[in-house]
């Protein structure tokens, strides 16, 4: 069957399956977007290619002026291998959908779709923008759009988005009232000291014992310098040294991520870290270069736009299906647009009632409950129909 005579689910889930089969990571989402644009030509819905990279802006108009709103997709997947045996797999090996951005892309396209059968075109107001934006899980592509000039003749009045939850049942939704997701920063420390046997380590400067200090006292940082209310994750998934057990190495090399809430209280950790590693260089003998790698900024939400978010999903999912949540500490570059705009992201449930629990986001068993697909149409369908 074409699929414009499909069902509106299975035509929903065939794209998203589509997706999920072909994934493509930061800044190589060419077949990707060819797909996305495919789709929206069929749509009859006019389309710019090739912003910020492989991004691309959609746009719905009516006749009577009314407000701009957008809503943001993101359409890149992760250098993952996935393990799972469902007959829609990824067929690419070390590219993964495991953050549901397929199920994005089918939302944000079926939005589109559900909107010009309401005859949104004729019977809505104003402009609603549909950005299906690259790079978002490494190399910041909502800056990159935005920083392409293409919005500058834009006064966007809110900008939506949506992410998969599979923390929470489908047909639910959960939103921050404020700080919806942390700002990421990176670290590299590289610790120089003197190699050589293990045996006389008095003739050394050990790089390993100076990092593995760094790497507990950096965790004081959290216990001992920030107020016990704030949250902060401070994580060194990284610390490579030396190449045999008698050797003392001459280097050591340290990575880890940063993860706050607040401006303020990511300044004082940066700030601290720098102290440590001056106090190790000065404690140990050893010579220390730090390198501080800024990410994605905190993303807020917007307070106005996450009760009028609240109200509609009320409306369409029933009060008891719409959460109050606290903060996540991964970050999320729909930032940059939160910055720009007026904007609010909605955790959507994905997944299936009655399991009670599920492979979380980024794992390669990752997969959702498809029916999450029709419950981000219909929230966004009606976000963007009803806003004033």
């Amino acid at each position: 069957m074409p699929p414009e005579l499909l069902p509106f689910h299975d035509w929903l889930v065939g794209l998203r399956r589509h997706f999920h089969q072909y994934p493509e990571t930061a800044y190589k989402e060419v077949k990707t977007a060819a797909k996305i644009a495919e789709v929206l030509k069929a749509l009859g819905i006019g389309y710019r290619t090739g912003i910020g990279g492989t991004g691309i802006i959609a746009s719905l108009e009516s006749s009577r002026p009314g407000p701009t709103l957008a809503l943001r997709a993101d359409i890149d997947a992760l250098p993952l291998d996935e393990k799972s045996d469902l007959p829609y797999r990824s067929k690419i090996p070390g590219a993964m959908h495991a953050c549901g951005h397929d199920g994005h892309i089918a939302i944000a396209l079926g939005t589109a779709k559900s909107l010009i059968e309401r005859n949104w075109p004729e019977k809505g107001r104003g402009k609603i923008l549909f950005i299906f934006q690259p790079a978002e899980e490494s190399g910041a592509g909502a800056k990159a759009m935005l920083d392409s000039g293409v919005f500058d003749s834009e006064s966007v009045n809110a900008v939506f988005a949506g992410h998969m939850h599979p923390e929470v049942p489908t047909g639910q939704i959960g939103i921050a009232r404020d700080t919806s997701n942390a700002a990421s920063d990176n670290i590299v420390v590289e610790i120089t000291g003197k190699g050589g046997h293990g045996a006389q380590p008095h003739l050394c400067i050990d790089p390993i014992v100076a990092g593995s200090h760094l790497v507990t006292q950096i965790q004081t940082t959290i216990s001992r310098f920030v107020p016990p209310l704030e949250s902060v994750v401070i994580t060194i998934g990284k610390f490579h040294s030396g190449s045999a057990r008698n050797i003392i190495p001459e280097q050591a090399l340290l990575e880890g991520t940063v993860r706050t809430l607040r401006p303020d209280i990511r300044e004082t950790v940066m700030k601290r870290i720098e102290k440590l590693v001056e106090g190790i260089e000065a404690g140990h003998g050893v010579s220390c270069k730090l390198t501080v790698i800024t990410g994605y900024p905190p993303l807020i939400n917007n307070p106005e736009l996450v009760e009028y978010a609240m109200r509609v999903g009320r409306k369409v999912l029933g009060n008891e299906n719409v959460h109050s949540e606290l903060p996540r500490m991964g970050s999320e570059d729909f930032a940059y647009f939160a910055m720009r705009w007026p904007g609010v992201l909605a955790r959507i449930g994905c997944r299936q009632p009655g399991l009670k629990s599920r492979f979380g986001l980024h794992s390669p068993w990752f997969d959702f409950d498809e029916s999450a697909l029709d419950v981000g149409v219909r929230l966004f369908t009606e976000m963007l129909e009803n806003y004033e």
